[in-house]
């Protein structure tokens, strides 16, 4: 929901502007908040969190490619978006040089607005996702978590504090539901690579047909309705650690691809 989203902050010295944004936003659902100059929006981008920040590029006092520019310094993850009616080729480089992620000529349509809007919000919620799945993966998958005291339950702890810090492939076998993937988890926790990304994949979930693509990855165009490039998720855990499993499931040919 749009209203779990930190508010945009709106930058613009023409009040009527500021009005209009506020209510072209406000009737989409987001939460705004606006000021007229450079100097009042540094003060508030010190004091609150904003997904992101619209501004005009002509302001009076401090104009907006130096308020991009300080918030490039100030709040080097904030999305700016910029707005003028003097655009021209070589200004819209300057902005996103300054760190704008798009320009708008005026007049534009609202579409145009709403649609850079949008982009920001989804930007922000799969970082915030991204930041809780890491914060979950450190805190599920701790080897404490491995319950039993007998002394088959010390050896794989065991094994798992001795293959963690090193580079080597681990086979895990056990029953449905004896804990292969906690031994995984624990395993990314406990090695060098604990701060990369950790990828699970299901193979039995996803088609033959699919999971090679899944894995490696497609060009766009490789078939029909490849649209565009898909990096794999073996790419993805490129520095991590990728977790196969069901890996009995997958065919032969394809397993030996991944040798």
């Amino acid at each position: 929901m749009k209203s779990s989203l930190p508010p945009v902050l709106v930058v613009d010295d023409e009040k009527n502007m500021r009005a209009s944004l506020q209510t072209l936003l406000g009737d989409e659902g987001y939460l705004v908040r606006a000021v007229e100059s450079a100097e009042d929006a540094l003060k508030l981008v010190a004091e609150e969190d904003f997904f992101l920040l619209i501004t005009d590029a002509r302001l009076g006092g401090m104009n907006g490619y130096e308020l991009l520019k300080r918030l490039h310094a100030q709040r080097p993850g904030l999305p700016t978006l910029m707005i003028t009616a003097y655009a021209t080729p070589k200004l819209a480089v300057e902005a996103i040089k300054a760190g704008a992620i798009d320009y708008l000529p005026k007049p534009f349509a609202p579409e145009e607005l709403l649609h850079a809007v949008a982009r920001c919000a989804e930007r922000h919620r799969l970082l915030t996702d991204n930041a809780r799945l890491r914060a979950s993966v450190s805190e599920v998958y701790r080897l404490d978590q491995l319950v039993g005291d007998c002394p088959r339950m010390k050896e794989v702890r065991q094994m798992i504090e001795t293959v963690a810090p090193t580079d080597a492939r681990v086979l895990v076998l056990g029953e449905s539901g004896t804990g292969k993937e906690l031994v995984a988890g624990a395993i990314h926790s406990l090695s060098q690579r604990r701060n990369a990304n950790y990828i699970r994949i299901n193979c039995a979930a996803i088609p033959e047909t699919l999971l090679e693509s899944e894995l490696f990855g497609h060009e766009r165009g490789a078939f029909t309705g490849a649209l565009k490039q898909k990096p794999g998720r073996v790419e993805e855990a490129n520095g991590g650690t990728i977790f196969l499993d069901e890996i009995a499931d997958m065919s032969r040919p394809l397993q030996a691809k991944l040798l």
